[in-house]
């Protein structure tokens, strides 16, 4: 029977058992409301730029954030800045400051998608998948063959369970770029939480096998095989990436997950 139920649940668990694997560094320093104004020693934009990238980079969102906040003083409703911003501050989890900034970004600017697709994935964090979708909807409205929309669209659908759906998002990405990372990995992932996992697992082998693999691939490939029921698979690729004792909470999870798909 394909794997419908309870998605959300067995995500939200899911991601806490296998994103350990792939976890960046936290944030260092002070905390983002106690942050302080950064001085640079070129206060030209482009430096800023590179600082904060080079910030965000290492896990200093702190300092990223004023980065961003100041060379949005110097360069006010600049979109590209104002994403940037948003993303930072939704990663330090500041959503409701990353919204407004958002939410800012002009209609008019060539950066409208960018900032709905932000917001999308804010309230999917958020639990509010419907509030989700719609913003996915505004943001592939205003760029239809956009990839990163359409694997947002895909996500949320997935979220709610509509894989179907998902599905054709994503498989629109692949008729243009066959070869882009998310849009395989999340229709694979798709495929096997509805319940067809030969597809999925002939879509992430290649990926898992490539010298390039991150340990994220690795696992999701060990995810699709607990799925199916291949234990000895799922283990043999959790072990590449985790100890012992996260290998074994995720062979449990895999067994608790396929029950619920009875």
């Amino acid at each position: 029977m394909p794997y419908r139920s309870n998605h959300i649940d067995v995500l939200k668990i899911l991601s806490a058992l296998l994103m350990a694997a792939g976890a960046s560094a936290c944030a260092s320093g002070a905390g983002v409301k106690d942050a302080q104004p950064v001085s640079v020693a070129e206060p030209s934009t482009a430096s800023m730029l590179r600082l904060a990238h080079a910030a965000r980079s290492a896990g200093d969102l702190a300092s990223a954030i004023n980065l961003y906040r100041n060379a949005l003083l110097q360069d006010p409703g600049n979109g590209d800045l104002q994403v940037k911003l948003g993303e930072v501050l939704a990663e330090a989890g500041s959503f409701d400051d990353a919204i407004g900034v958002f939410q800012d970004v002009d209609d008019a600017s060539p950066d409208k998608a960018r900032a709905l697709v932000g917001l999308s994935r804010i309230y999917l964090q958020l639990n509010q998948p419907e509030q989700a979708l719609a913003y996915a909807d505004q943001a592939q409205q205003i760029a239809p063959a956009d990839a990163q929309a359409l694997n947002q669209r895909g996500v949320t659908l997935d979220s709610l369970g509509r894989h179907d759906e998902a599905q054709a998002s994503y498989r629109s990405i692949l008729e243009t770029a066959p070869r882009n990372v998310p849009a395989r990995n999340n229709l694979a992932l798709s495929l096997a939480f509805s319940g067809h996992f030969d597809e999925a697992v002939a879509i992430l082998t290649p990926m898992a096998r490539s010298s390039d693999a991150s340990p994220q691939i690795r696992q999701n490939l060990a995810l699709v095989y607990g799925l199916k029921g291949d234990a000895q698979r799922a283990a043999a690729l959790s072990k590449m990436d985790l100890d012992e004792e996260k290998v074994q909470v995720n062979l449990r999870f895999f067994d608790y997950a396929r029950s619920r798909q009875r």
